[in-house]
């Protein structure tokens, strides 16, 4: 019998043994490799900002980022390894999808713009890519899809763009408004000249500067208010009553009580060339006869079921504008009086009565419109 014959049996399973050895080494090698490789890859994919899905050819879901998942609310157990149109009780089951993934994949991605109310999230405004991708070593075919949550942005667009028509639309407005009081001044100044041989040149002037004063406080407001649409009408009338106490410098005290009430640019504008009539006029003509240092002009705006009543009364002598409307054959014709009987009665479409009580009272009383021409928006926003 050869002695060498087990030596070599040994020697032969010792080299089995040894090549089972390496293989092994190797396939974990391999496998550590491989579990490497997918940690980094899922290290990448969840280090995407937006929601990244992988696909495998069947379009089945082989990886989803944590961004996925936050988005839509939705947890591994229910996405990956099933289909992605179909998981999640169809979820993602709309035609915008599909069409996406019926669209031919290349290397370059295509993309789809997605509007919709989601079940859990609300509605959302998303932008989603499909791109597809070959592993050349095993021929493999994946597909990744990105899906960008673009709703704030699309928000932000809706805002700025009517922000914009909004803008082209006051600043047409403006244009209106300032035609208008243009026009307004010149009808003012017009009626003013027929009265030339009647008054002096400087009571002319003096009346003249009295309304542009009460178009010039409107828009003076207008500016401090930042707003183009309503605006308080407090402000402006303090400034008119303000400028003619200063332009009279007569002692005579103007008490005011006035209710938050918001009106139209156009309104606004009457409402102060009525008032600047009917004050200017108390200012001139209630106090002549008047003894003592006790000289008020009392002014009351309030609101009451969206109309606007105006009370102006002073504890004067009981002459001035309007005095002959308490007759019913009333005779003047003075251009103060034909000026608030028209802003009155035809612009405002309002009532204007006269009564006595030691001085005159005036009450007009008009509905507040709506002024559907001027959106409420900012003058800051004109100039940002």
């Amino acid at each position: 019998m050869d002695d060498t014959a087990p030596n070599k049996y040994d020697e032969d399973v010792m080299r089995i043994i040894n090549q089972l050895k390496t293989e092994i080494i190797e396939r974990k090698w391999a496998e550590k490799k491989s579990r490497d490789a997918l940690d980094y890859a899922e290290s990448i994919i969840d280090s995407v900002k937006h929601p990244l899905v992988v696909l495998d050819e069947t379009k089945k879901v082989i990886s989803a980022n944590l961004a996925f998942y936050d988005l839509f609310n939705l947890t591994p157990g229910v996405v990956l390894g099933q289909n992605f149109l179909t998981m999640a009780d169809g979820f993602f089951d709309f035609d915008e999808m599909k069409q996406l993934f019926e669209k031919k994949q290349s290397s370059e991605p295509q993309v789809v713009d997605i509007y919709r109310n989601f079940n859990l999230i609300g509605r959302k405004y998303l932008k989603a890519a499909i791109q597809g991708l070959q592993y050349n070593v095993k021929h493999l075919r994946f597909s990744f899809l990105t899906i960008e949550d673009i709703t704030e942005q699309k928000i932000a667009e809706m805002k700025l763009r009517k922000a914009l028509e909004d803008k082209s639309i006051l600043i047409r407005e403006v244009h209106h408004r300032v035609k208008n009081n243009l026009q307004i001044l010149s009808s003012l100044l017009s009626l003013q000249i027929t009265t030339l041989n009647d008054e002096s040149p400087m009571q002319v002037l003096e009346e003249a500067q009295t309304r542009i004063m009460a178009i010039a406080a409107v828009h003076e407001s207008l500016s401090d208010n930042g707003q183009l649409g309503k605006i308080p009408i407090g402000e402006p009338i303090r400034r008119l009553i303000e400028g003619l106490d200063a332009l009279y410098d007569d002692n005579v005290q103007v008490i005011l009580t006035i209710d938050p009430i918001h009106l139209t640019i156009n309104q606004a504008t009457l409402l102060c060339l009525v008032l600047n009539e009917i004050v200017s006029n108390s200012h001139k003509h209630s106090f002549i006869d008047h003894k003592g240092d006790d000289k008020r002009i009392f002014i009351e705006i309030k609101e009451e079921k969206n109309n606007v009543i105006l009370s102006i009364s002073d504890n004067g002598s009981g002459f001035g504008i309007g005095k002959d409307r308490l007759n019913s054959e009333g005779s003047d014709h003075s251009l103060g009086f034909i000026l608030i009987k028209n802003l009155v009665e035809k612009q405002l479409r309002g009532q204007w009565n006269v009564k006595q009580f030691g001085g005159l009272i005036h009450e007009i009383r008009f509905h507040i419109e709506e002024d559907q021409t001027i959106p409420p928006v900012s003058v800051e926003e004109l100039n940002s």
